[in-house]
């Protein structure tokens, strides 16, 4: 049974592009000399991993490509014995030879450089030391060395990512509505109405009440709100409170009339929720909003600054939901609006990913900056990660850092992503003397 290896190939990756191991010559697996001439470009998309290097074996000169792996035999897992792609390999890079590899269009096994006991050893040392980690965050207790500018344009770059990121699913919305920007706003924002918990039902609830039906009764709340709770399928049960009946007899006209079929009310969770947290708030204030609101989209982008976008925003439940939070259960008289806070959930979560795509597919880069300016000019949001970073000293004053700085724990140091990393990548190259 191969023996796991604590290296991983973008480490290697890492090594050869920062030519960390560069020496005069190397010795291959099979006792030739081992010039580099060109370590070749990093390919970051599929196919070999550095294109058009040069190498020099004995007296010949090589020009082509090189693969690296963590074991030879990587080669033959990864399949790429099938793929054309590979055979203009010259040089076959591998922490560990364990196996010769042969191209189909060639007698003799590829050149092969083992990197095994050649790391410089501060490197090799310090990435185990992040590898080996069982801190949330791998490099927390080396992070303070880094430069905080060199952290600041790392962050930008993490919000950027993560903006594209969301953008994809904005982009399948928007495929999946015919390319009606308004439709596709309508479903991100309902599905940030549900927060974590709620958010699959809400999108499901907003797509199946396509916002033409909505706006077809812009003048009528109560129908909003029965059409809203109706497809919610909250209006099953019985109760004998009169604003629900009368919602549920508007909603069986409008299911009959326009053939709808209602989600299961069992996916909507109110278990370890705050009361006004709970989803039947949520589509109360929803369908205010909706009702309030024409053309969400249109007017999102003309507004200049995030005040302008909060006041869209605001909405407060209709009065039935002042003195309740759940049907046929009377609370103590409370407003329930919208709070900032919340509504600065939506300009993260869907506000901002809607317009930085619509700026992407219409080469319009003013909406990619107001995407940006959104994030720079509210809050940053407060949690457990954005928590941790700030106890390492790393500033978080906005969204568009706590962004960055979500997306970095959650898609970097979660998968000891370090060598992808620029941090992680500053720290390798720092002075070991």
């Amino acid at each position: 049974m191969m023996t796991l290896s604590p290296i991983k190939e973008d480490f290697l990756h890492f090594l050869w592009r920062t030519k960390k191991i560069s020496q005069p010559h190397f010795i291959t697996t099979d006792d030739k000399i081992l010039e580099v001439l060109d370590y070749g470009i990093y390919n970051l998309d599929s196919g070999p991993d550095f294109f058009n290097a040069k190498i020099k074996i004995d007296d010949t000169v090589w020009a082509g490509n090189i693969e690296m792996h963590v074991f030879s035999s990587d080669w033959k897992k990864h399949k790429h014995q099938h793929d054309k792609a590979y055979d203009n390999v010259i040089l076959h890079v591998v922490y560990e030879h364990d196996t010769e590899i042969i191209l189909e269009n060639n007698s003799d096994p590829i050149p092969t450089l083992e990197l095994k006991g050649k790391i410089p050893k501060p490197y090799l040392e310090h990435y185990l030391t992040l590898m080996q980690s069982t801190a949330a965050i791998p490099c927390q207790g080396l992070i303070s060395s880094v430069n905080a500018d060199k952290i600041g344009l790392w962050k930008y770059s993490l919000s950027i990512e993560r903006l594209h990121q969301k953008s994809l699913m904005v982009d399948d919305i928007l495929r999946s509505t015919s390319l009606d920007w308004e439709e596709t706003l309508y479903i991100m924002l309902a599905r940030y109405f549900g927060a974590k918990v709620n958010s699959e039902p809400f999108e499901r609830l907003a797509r199946s009440l396509p916002l033409s039906v909505i706006q077809k009764n812009k003048d009528k709340l109560p129908v909003i709100e029965a059409l809203y709770f109706g497809q919610a399928g909250m209006l099953a049960a019985n109760y004998k409170d009169q604003y629900f009946t009368t919602l549920k007899k508007e909603y069986l006209y409008q299911q009959k009339k326009l053939g709808l079929r209602s989600i299961d009310a069992v996916s909507w969770k109110f278990s370890k929720l705050r009361p006004v947290n709970f989803p039947t708030i949520r589509i109360a204030q929803f369908a205010a909003l909706m009702y309030n609101v024409s053309f969400l989209f249109s007017q999102i982008k003309e507004a200049e600054k995030p005040e302008e976008i909060t006041k869209i925003l605001k909405s407060v439940a209709g009065d039935y939901w002042t003195d309740h939070y759940t049907f046929d259960t009377e609370s103590k008289p409370l407003k329930k609006v919208t709070g900032n806070d919340f509504i600065n959930i939506l300009l993260i979560n869907a506000v901002s990913p809607v317009l930085y795509h619509y700026g992407k597919v219409n080469n319009q880069d003013e909406y990619i900056e107001k995407a940006i300016f959104i994030l720079e000019h509210i809050p940053s949001e407060s949690n457990n990660i954005t928590g941790l970073w700030k106890s390492l000293g790393i500033e978080c004053k906005s969204a568009f850092d706590s962004q960055a700085l979500i997306h970095l724990k959650n898609n970097y140091c979660h998968d000891f992503r370090c060598m992808q990393c620029k941090i992680g990548n500053e720290l390798m190259t720092g002075n070991f003397s």
